[in-house]
């Protein structure tokens, strides 16, 4: 008569099953428990290079600040609006549209100042205009042509004045 070599039962197939199982999970929970140790270590370690990063950017821009006196005309500009953009990498979005809305702000106060001073070079021409035809320096017909442009050239600088008073407020 044959013996078999290895008499399992149902019970004893399971029992094993289950065993390999429970090995599986430990294993799978060691390689997991390691991954996740290795993420917080990597975790810690970004925020201090991200300040020294910064460190050495602050230290970079003080000297770069220095070597700009070295620096002349056209190259100066480039060098500085360069240098501008990259500060404006580290600023938060929040910042950035801050220093966007008041730099339109300055930018439309120094149009509308221009504005107002074109305004008066105007009216200042009228009012040579007017003396020189008074002197009898201009015709009729010349006098009306000139002062016809330059009004036309105030009313056009009075809208525009206008425009930029509602825009701002």
């Amino acid at each position: 008569m044959a013996t078999p070599l290895i008499d399992l039962s149902l019970r004893d197939v399971v029992l094993i099953l289950i065993l390999l199982g429970v090995l599986v999970y430990l294993l799978i929970f060691v390689a997991i428990s390691r991954i996740h140790e290795q993420l917080e270590r990597r975790s810690r370690i970004i925020p201090i290079k991200m300040k020294s990063f910064s460190f050495s950017l602050k230290t970079l821009g003080v000297g770069f600040s220095r070597e700009n006196t070295d620096i002349r005309g056209r190259e100066k500009e480039q060098v500085v609006e360069e240098a501008k953009k990259i500060s404006q990498l580290w600023k938060s979005r929040r910042e950035q549209l801050q220093m966007g809305y008041w730099e339109k702000m300055e930018a439309r106060a120094d149009e509308l100042t221009k504005l107002q001073e074109q305004r008066e070079h105007i009216e200042e021409l009228i009012k040579r205009t007017k003396v020189k035809y008074h002197k009898r320096e201009l015709d009729e017909e010349s006098f009306r042509e000139i002062v016809k442009d330059y009004q036309k050239q105030l009313m056009e600088t009075n809208v525009k004045i206008w425009e930029l008073e509602k825009n701002l407020g």
